[in-house]
């Protein structure tokens, strides 16, 4: 009672923190999904409602969403999501670019060889979707899932977290502005190829250059589209 009293800060129970966590994950992807567009409104109360959590698990949740970039918070009014200029689009790919590389370095030298097979499978769905000439939504959500395994198999933790971070950010905004032609498919098709191989094949620095060619060549479909030059250079 007296803690109460002395206005000491509640501490939040670990149950408490992993539903705050599974939130934040779940409006971020929301985000990227398209549920809630730049510009939008996350209300602390509407939020609580649909998820059927309480306000407190949901203010806790946004402010981890707003350190992912994705929204800001505004006092009184809830979150609003944020809208990428053209300089912050060319630091999320920049960034991108390093955290991928190193990744794949590291995982060409830790990634388990009983999951190869995963590996071979998922390079092979980006190439039927490829083929079939899929919408291009599913082919960065293919890439990404791909470089997701590579990240967590690179046996660092911290870097797989920055990748997850800054991927998330970068496929969100490949969802909203679909860049890419079907010549940079192709492109990229081939790029994963050679990261694949190389992760199998212990070639770490192959396998950074060619991380760093599936994110150049995403970089520059997004300059063409926006007609950026900045950002394909």
């Amino acid at each position: 009672m007296d803690e109460v009293r002395s206005g000491a800060p509640r501490v939040r129970r670990k149950s408490d923190q992993t539903l705050d966590a599974r939130l934040s994950e779940t409006l971020i992807r929301e985000i990227i999904d398209n549920h809630y567009p730049p510009g939008a409104w996350l209300r602390e109360q509407e939020v609580s409602a649909r998820h059927g959590v309480s306000r407190a698990s949901v203010r806790e949740a946004l402010r981890s969403v707003a350190r992912a970039g994705f929204v800001e918070m505004q006092p009184w009014r809830g979150a609003q999501v944020v809208s990428v200029g053209s300089e912050e689009l060319l630091d999320i790919f920049s960034l991108l670019e390093e955290m991928y590389a190193q990744c794949a370095r590291l995982s060409a030298q830790r990634f388990p060889d009983r999951l190869i097979p995963r590996l071979d499978g998922m390079l092979e769905a980006i190439e039927a979707a490829v083929t079939r000439d899929a919408d291009r939504t599913e082919l960065y959500t293919l890439s990404f899932g791909l470089g997701q395994l590579v990240g967590r198999y690179s046996g660092s933790v911290l870097a797989y977290r920055m990748l997850t971070q800054v991927g998330n950010l970068a496929l969100w905004q490949q969802r909203l502005l679909k860049p890419g032609t079907s010549q940079s498919e192709q492109q990229s098709l081939s790029a994963h190829r050679i990261l694949v191989s190389a992760v199998k094949d212990r070639h770490p620095e192959i396998a950074a250059a060619a991380a760093r060619m599936i994110v150049m060549i995403t970089r520059r479909s997004l300059a063409s589209a926006l007609h950026l030059e900045s950002i394909g250079d």
